[in-house]
């Protein structure tokens, strides 16, 4: 019989870190492409350069793809853990992202519980789709149903997912790989104690320079 490995041992909080670095190392691969991707949609559009160059650049876009992929993979938790567990992840998450992402305020993690909350409501209903939920969050915050010139952009399901697409596969099954190789301390019975090791690669270091 082939010996079973034993699975390794982490806190929530250092689960909680792992995953949000993961996603930061993603989104400076991936955000670019989102980017320009984005900027080809606005030019088939009737905005000015002008309009243009204000939705692109007066908002921060970075942080909204951040968020946003947080957000997608990480209302999957709930359905991957027991509700105790899952509360203390969300919560660790809650309490380190804004930090990962190098702000001062809660633009990042008021943005993904707001997501999170519209993704719950949407897998309840069979005829939304959680990623288009996203994508047309990240438009309203753009403000692209209130512009004239990109009402109908707004409106355009194939707009909507074809940018959701980056955001939905980036990190999809994160979750799902960790509780298969990692246990959390608060899983691990109290008669059988184990050592809690800090997770190795966790990468503790600011990422402004990538979000």
């Amino acid at each position: 019989m082939e010996k079973q490995v034993p699975k390794i041992t982490v806190t929530t909080r250092d689960a909680a870190e792992l995953f949000l670095y993961d996603v930061a190392e993603t989104v400076e691969k991936s955000y670019p492409i989102w980017e320009h991707r984005l900027a080809n949609f606005l030019d088939d559009t009737p905005l000015s350069l002008e309009d243009k160059r204000g939705i692109l650049e007066a908002h921060p876009l970075r942080y909204y793809y951040y968020a946003a992929i947080v957000a997608m993979e990480a209302a999957k938790i709930r359905t991957l853990y027991q509700d105790d567990i899952a509360e203390d992840i969300l919560a660790d998450i809650n309490e380190s992202i804004d930090t990962v992402a190098d702000r001062s305020d809660r633009l990042v993690s008021d943005l993904v519980f707001d997501i999170m909350q519209r993704v719950r409501i949407a897998d309840s209903d069979d005829t939304k789709k959680s990623h288009d939920i996203v994508m047309k969050r990240i438009s309203e915050l753009l403000h692209l149903h209130t512009l004239e010139d990109t009402k109908e952009l707004f409106n355009d399901i194939v707009f909507r997912q074809d940018m959701a697409q980056p955001i939905a596969a980036s990190m999809r099954h994160w979750w799902k790989g960790f509780k298969r190789c990692r246990q959390l301390a608060q899983t691990v019975s109290s008669q059988t104690p184990q050592p809690v090791a800090r997770v190795e690669s966790v990468r503790i270091y600011k990422i402004a320079s990538t979000l």
